[in-house]
């Protein structure tokens, strides 16, 4: 699969005349017949009308209508996220009745940009929980060893994405649920601020931290959707615009990187491995002159319990109608973790709320000292699907959610390989509205660290189920 193009790389070959965007569409639907199969990225693929897409691109960039970086791509779309006339399942029965009669806005912006939707991807159910063995569609497996975990509940975009299925795919990410897909999936996530992209036809997990974000193979390539979808005229959003390639350029020197060691060393230590990638990573920013020393933040844990409290207790009152009139329509996990906010009371609810405004402010504080920060956003490797414990996300407190809590853009960005052969990666921070210096910054580790020359081969994903 080397030979799949970036996002970037496939709209300049469209601009310039050398791929129509047809003859790109039929390449992602050979990948999506050839391996979709073992990897289920996809719930609902919408082939024909991709299809009907694509050829009236074609007649737009012939004609010298080029409208910019998202034309005739081929993008998929989390299945919480509705696509007019098609299912939005949200991988439950709760909703399999349902087929919205109008886009979500995120999804309008994308399709104005001149982008081909593929289809819907596999998510956790209601983008919460484990990988449902008693859901209506087979959870997501990785594409570089399918009998280990994607991550998720984003995993069906960051699978899609890998395997070249899609060159881009748009999430949701509540606790890292974009970046946590991406890191074990080997493609890049973005999460933006909240309000960066408009949630209006999203289906909630807990609005008081959902925030839309994007996967792609390069950071170049998030930073093209992310332009899309983000509202015109945002502050530092200058050469971002829909209609041009982002201007990711940057000299590195002087940039002061603040590495929050004690999450993935103390708190909660990655693998052997992932520490190594990490450090490995670090030395690449200091060869390029900036500056990198360890900051401090509360443990993780007092980030996670805080963060699950709202969570909990947000998805809870959302689905508490369900719950009591028709539980039996969902899965044994996302059921069971929804429970849970059935015990918090608004007691717990408004101290969490306190908390996570002390929590936020000493984020920010970092910001006076440091451009970017730097963590941990997997433990390591990916484990095996069926290692996958539904109270896992109890058990060991999330890289993600920190940054869903304070509410700062965050990235996860591949830094490597382990002893397995997967993917390995680090999530840099920006301060608030620092979408454009996050996503130069992590452009730049990937053009000095070389890692996007390796995709998951056919023989790798063919194998690994033999």
């Amino acid at each position: 699969m080397s030979d799949i193009p970036s996002l970037t790389e496939a709209a300049r070959r469209i601009r310039s005349g050398r791929l129509l965007p047809s003859a790109l569409l039929e390449e992602c639907v050979s990948r999506l017949e050839s391996h979709d199969a073992l990897v289920n990225a996809f719930v609902t693929p919408t082939i024909e009308a991709a299809r009907i897409a694509a050829r009236q691109a074609d007649r737009q960039v012939l004609a010298g209508r080029w409208c910019g970086p998202l034309h005739g791509i081929p993008i998929g779309i989390k299945d919480v996220i509705d696509v007019a006339g098609v299912p939005t399942m949200a991988q439950s029965r709760q909703l399999q009745d349902y087929v919205p009669a109008k886009s979500a806005a995120v999804v309008k912006k994308l399709v104005d940009a001149g982008a081909v939707i593929l289809g819907k991807l596999t998510t956790h159910e209601f983008a919460f929980g484990t990988p449902a063995r008693d859901g209506p569609a087979p959870p997501a497996r990785n594409p570089w060893k399918v009998d280990r975990f994607a991550g998720g509940s984003s995993s069906g975009a960051a699978v899609a994405t890998a395997t070249g299925m899609v060159l881009g795919a748009i999430g949701t990410d509540s606790a890292g649920s974009v970046r946590s897909p991406a890191a074990l999936c080997g493609v890049a996530g973005l999460k933006p601020g909240q309000a960066r992209v408009s949630r209006r036809g999203v289906f909630p997990l807990a609005p008081g931290l959902d925030a839309v974000g994007a996967c792609a193979w390069t950071v170049e390539d998030c930073a093209t959707l992310y332009a899309a979808m983000a509202p015109a005229g945002q502050l530092g959003l200058r050469r971002f615009s829909a209609r041009e390639f982002p201007d990711l350029n940057i000299d590195l020197r002087g940039l002061r990187i603040g590495v929050v060691r004690h999450f993935f060393t103390k708190d909660a230590p990655v693998s052997n491995d992932g520490l190594t990638a990490i450090d490995e990573a670090l030395e690449v920013f200091r060869n390029q002159g900036c500056r990198v020393r360890d900051v401090s933040l509360a443990p993780l844990r007092e980030w996670n319990a805080v963060g699950m409290m709202l969570l909990l207790a947000e998805a809870f009152s959302f689905h508490e109608p369900w719950l009591r009139e028709r539980s039996h329509f969902y899965g044994e996990s996302v059921r069971d973790a929804l429970l849970l906010g059935g015990l918090i009371d608004a007691a717990d609810y408004v101290q969490a709320s306190h908390h996570r405004k002390r929590l936020s402010e000493s984020v920010e504080a970092l910001f006076r000292d440091n451009d970017i920060l730097v963590s941990a956003i997997q433990g390591g490797e990916a484990a095996p699907i069926e290692a996958i414990d539904k109270w896992g996300f109890i058990e060991r407190p999330s890289y993600g959610i920190p940054f869903n809590v304070s509410d700062h853009p965050a990235l996860s960005v591949c830094c490597g390989f382990g002893r397995q052969g997967l993917p390995l990666a680090m999530q840099l921070v920006s301060r608030r509205n620092g979408e454009q210096l996050l996503l130069r910054a992590g452009h730049a580790y990937e053009c000095a660290a070389g890692w996007r020359g390796m995709r998951p081969a056919p023989g790798q994903i063919s194998a690994a189920v033999a």
